[in-house]
Formats: C-alpha cells, structure tokens, sequence
C-alpha cells in the first residue's frame, strides 16, 4: 500500500489557483469539494463541503501530524478498528494525533450527505520550525499540545464553545484580500487557545456500535421522509431495533440536537412548505396536518421554530 502524506489525497478534479489547491469529487452518491491553503511551512487550512455519503480513501502518514477539525454544518462519521463508530457533529471541535505510519481510521461516511467544516493539518516537526522561526514570542509547542490533549490515542473533543466558535466563525468568512495573513494569524489563536487546555478538557468522542449507528441513521431518515408522523421515540427505537437510550445519544451525535427537537423542527419545517404550496388550506388546517388539535399550541410551536406566527409566515411569503 503506497504511502502518502495525510494532504495529498487525490481525486479526479484537481485546480490550482495562486494561493489554494481546490479538490473536486464528483461521484454518484453527491459532490464535494475541499480547498487547501498552505499558510505556512508545514500547516495546512481546508475547508470541506462535502455532499455525498462518502468521500474516504486509505491514508497512511508519513510523518506525525496534529489534526484540528471544526464542524460547522452537518456530520461527520469516523470508523475505528473493530467496527466502532464516532461522530463530529455541529459545533465540535477535535484535535487528533496522527502518527507516522499508523492508518488513521478504517471507513468514514457522511450520514446527512452533508457536511462543512475546516480542517487545520500541522505537520509536527516543520509546523514547528516554522513557528519558532517566525513567531517565537508566541512560545507555542506543539508536542506540548499534543501530549497533553491527544496522550495514549485519546481526542480532545469540544462541544460548541465561545472561544471555539470566536476563533472559527471567523475563518468561515474572511475578505480574499487578507485570506493568506489573516490565516495565519487564527492558527496562532487557535493553538493559544490549546495551548492553555489541560487533561481535563480531554474525552474521547462518543463511540458506537455500527448497528447502533445504521438503525439511528434509519431512524434519521425515517423523521425526514415522515414529518408529520406521530411515532414516538420508543416506537422508533423498537422500529428500527436499536435501544432507546443508545439511540437517543447517538442521533444527538449525527443532529446536533435530540430526537425530540429534531422531530419537531421537521415537523414545522413541513407545516411551513403547507402554509405556501396550499394557501387553500386554513391555518387550523395545516395546525391539524402537522398533528395539533389545539392551533394555539401549533402556533406557538411554528412561532419558538420561526420567530413568527403561522398567519405571518405565510403573508411574508405571499
């Protein structure tokens, strides 16, 4: 099995601009696209939108490497050795060590077909040339880091945080006219932030079986397809033969939000598309489709998903 450095993946569009390589994949299950920026000697920014159920392909390093992902949209799932999966939802943030050799994961998907986010990659030995080089006051070391947040093949995981989502929201909308400075600058941020993290930050990401993992995707789909269903969670667990504490912890993993939640935002979602493509329908009307008696309580629940009352919504969209 041919080597490769863990940037150098290869697919069948590939362009260069001045600054950034720009990867395409377009397959039958969706597309995708990753646009790399070399910041500095050694560090690599990607940002991934990828729409497609998978876009893995066997990577062995070969060199050590810190890898620090950022979910904004959708999920990402990762399978381990041994068929246990986990799951970089929404708002995460996971810092990896990636060692020489060492096939990183064995399959990976992407459950929703949907996910956005960035990837930082410091190759650890010239990433941290490059720093002492040119930003030695900083006083950053990334086998520091390492050690403490990525000991023994755990991951840090951090759920949405105000640091995190400064330093990332940032990085999803930079002016082109400063893209390359200003990226250098949020990685210095970015391992401040690390740099001040301990142990105790440290947990690995939830794991789950593939059974588990398949039947909540199921489950997923089954809400999407059926928004209006009046299914409960005990009778999806049953339905789809996955544990109902299993799945609820898992579906939270893929969403981003409980079942409840989801199932809910759904629902209004599909009350929504009703109020516009059939305006002949009343509003109690639509209330009674999306499985509400009372349209008080309906308008309440469009209004906490919306900002707005059922009859506005629909006047806006008129």
């Amino acid at each position: 099995m041919k080597k490769l450095q863990f940037h150098d993946i290869y697919f069948p569009d590939r362009q260069n601009t001045d600054m950034s390589i720009v990867v395409q994949q377009d397959m039958e299950t969706g597309y995708g696209e990753m646009i790399c920026y070399d910041v500095v000697p050694g560090i690599k920014i990607t940002y991934n939108c990828l729409n497609m159920d998978s876009c893995y392909q066997t990577v062995i390093p070969e060199h050590d490497f810190l890898q620090i992902d950022h979910c904004l949209e959708g999920c990402y799932e990762c399978e381990l050795p041994g068929g246990i999966v986990s799951f970089l939802g929404e708002g995460d943030l996971c810092v990896s060590s990636l060692c020489k050799g060492t096939q990183i994961f064995t399959s990976s998907k992407i459950p929703l077909k949907k996910y956005r986010g960035i990837t930082v990659l410091l190759e650890m030995e010239k990433a941290q040339e490059t720093l002492n080089a040119d930003f030695r006051q900083a006083d950053i070391d990334l086998k520091k880091i390492r050690d403490a947040l990525c000991a023994d093949g755990r991951s840090l995981l951090i759920k949405s945080k105000h640091e995190v989502d400064h330093i990332f929201g940032e990085l999803y909308c930079v002016d082109e006219r400063i893209r390359h400075p200003y990226l250098w600058v949020k990685v210095i941020e970015l391992l401040l932030f690390l740099s001040l993290l301990d142990a105790s930050y440290v947990k690995k990401p939830r794991q789950f079986s593939e059974e588990v993992s398949n039947g909540t995707q199921k489950a997923y789909q089954y809400i999407i397809e059926n928004p209006f269903s009046k299914v409960t969670i005990a009778e999806l667990s049953e339905m789809f033969h996955v544990a109902e504490s299993s799945m609820k912890r898992c579906f939270t993993s893929i969403a981003g939000s409980s079942i409840g939640s989801f199932m809910k935002v759904k629902r209004m979602e599909a009350a929504a598309d009703l109020l516009v493509s059939e305006p002949q329908f009343s509003i109690c009307e639509v209330a009674e489709s999306a499985g509400y008696e009372n349209q008080g309580k309906f308008s309440a629940a469009f209004k906490s998903v919306f900002g707005v009352t059922p009859f506005a919504y629909r006047c806006k969209s008129w």
